[in-house]
């Protein structure tokens, strides 16, 4: 995971989509009914004719085969993203996982995802949907080969079909699922207008984006990874706001309830006390190697020679800045702020106080304000950076020292009305520290000469995770976050 809840349905998808005059040109929102609203955006039509009105299709997700777990989140973006378009290019009625009559379908025909022939036809009973969209995404060495099909599960008679080899940047920018549904349509008899072909496949790189982080936070929190589900929603909400199914699941996804007998609640401690030390557990490593970012701007480098001795100082200037991600940052006071809450609950007391925690200290006092963080004021950040000759062979070193107070702009004390800041802000807050060489022989300088900052350290030894950018990487890390 890059350094770095159940709850409602998402209400992007069911709809019945009316048809659409040829001076309009819907547009898709998020309404919070379980159907997409339609707002008029251009006087362009999307699609001619009908658009295939009065039809109902389902769209379960596909299966997948021959990848990772790492693949995991991949067919709810094709069923979400299919979902989107198909309703929004066409005038059918398309029924999404959310439908509560398609989730039992599926629940009760194949939780893998591989349905038979007579499956697709109890699909269409269950869900009262003509047509069935079947999937099969198979990874093959890194290519993924993506097949769909629509199949009438009246006659089980294939409608549409496609096939096609992509990458995987090329799923997650949308590109697949959107070429999918441009030849689906196609067989389904919708013909697209030319203003709706490009609209089609044009790419919406922060909507396909937000989808993408909502399914892998789905497919983490599914695997019980609730920290790196956080993350994942909270990323999803960054690039789209209003995606109601990802601010739901974040607000909800440490949320439970006790039962109301003696042996329900005894169970129910034990797991919230298993629970919450892997959140504190889970969340300490993902500070430890998510946190930190070192910005350096060697640009200039002036030298001092002293000709009694041989030697040359050297000071290179701007220097580094440390800043701590924002995003790290939110996760952490989003889960210390929920630990807070449920821990002073009368109904915790059997359990909170009893927690075995790596990465959380006691838990008490003052400690509990640094709550996941390891790095405090007394072991702050160490960089050791090194000036090396135009082989590459180190001449000097700096392991620079004095740096504790450094360590509380990264990892700050919590209180609840602490203020995560925008990224930028933290790098603009923030001071270059000026980087210097004391002493390096004259006989060991060439004319290349370069820098390089080898590691962070903290007490003194311990190599701290860090992700290092020169100042150009850092400008363009940031318009791409």
């Amino acid at each position: 995971m890059a350094l770095v809840l159940v709850m409602t349905g998402l209400s992007l998808f069911l709809t019945t989509c009316a048809t659409i005059p040829s001076h309009d040109n819907p547009d898709t929102g998020r309404g919070t009914n379980g159907q997409i609203d339609r707002v008029r955006t251009t006087q362009e039509p999307l699609f001619t004719g009908n658009g295939g009105r009065g039809l109902v299709i389902a769209v379960p997700a596909p299966s997948i085969s021959g990848g990772s777990q790492a693949d995991n989140w991949i067919p709810q973006l094709f069923q979400d993203l299919i979902t989107s378009d198909l309703a929004r290019y066409s005038a059918m009625t398309v029924l999404d996982r959310s439908n509560e009559a398609l989730a039992l379908a599926e629940q009760q025909l194949s939780m893998s995802g591989y349905y038979s022939d007579d499956d697709f036809i109890a699909l269409g009973r269950l869900t009262n949907a003509r047509y069935i969209v079947a999937g099969n995404i198979i990874n093959i060495s890194g290519l993924y080969t993506v097949s769909f099909r629509i199949n009438n599960s009246e006659t089980n008679e294939i409608q549409a079909s496609f096939s096609k080899q992509y990458s995987l940047g090329e799923i997650g920018n949308g590109l697949a699922a959107k070429e999918a549904v441009m030849e689906l349509l196609e067989g389904m008899g919708i013909t697209l207008t030319a203003h709706g072909e490009r609209q089609l496949l044009a790419i919406q790189e922060r909507p396909v984006r937000a989808q993408v982080r909502l399914a892998q936070g789905m497919t983490a929190e599914r695997n019980n990874n609730l920290v790196e589900a956080l993350v994942f929603f909270q990323q999803a909400l960054g690039a789209d706001p209003g995606l109601y199914e990802a601010s739901q699941r974040s607000q909800n996804l440490f949320h439970d309830s006790p039962g109301t007998s003696i042996r329900e609640r005894a169970n129910w401690a034990v797991v919230q006390k298993e629970k919450w030390e892997k959140i504190f557990n889970d969340l300490g490593v993902y500070i430890d190697q998510n946190l930190l970012i070192v910005v350096y701007d060697f640009s200039f480098i002036s030298d001092r020679f002293n000709a009694g001795t041989n030697r040359v100082d050297f000071t290179v200037t701007p220097g580094i800045k440390l800043i701590p991600d924002s995003e790290v940052l939110t996760a952490w006071k989003t889960i210390v702020d929920e630990w807070e809450r449920i821990r002073i609950l009368e109904e915790n007391a059997s359990w909170v106080n009893s927690l075995s925690l790596r990465n959380l200290g006691s838990g008490r006092g003052d400690n509990r304000r640094r709550i996941g963080l390891s790095v405090n004021e007394n072991s702050g950040y160490q960089p050791v950076i090194g000036l090396f000759d135009s082989d590459g062979i180190r001449i000097a070193q700096n392991r620079m020292s004095g740096l504790n107070r450094f360590s509380q702009n990264v990892t700050p004390r919590y209180n609840r009305n602490l203020q995560i800041l925008p990224q930028n802000r933290y790098f603009n807050d923030a001071s270059f520290l000026e980087v210097s060489f004391r002493g390096v022989n004259i006989n060991d300088i060439t004319d290349d000469l370069s820098i390089r900052v080898e590691s962070i350290n903290v007490l003194i030894s311990y190599q701290f995770p860090a992700r290092i950018m020169s100042i150009n990487e850092w400008e363009e890390w940031l318009r791409n976050r």
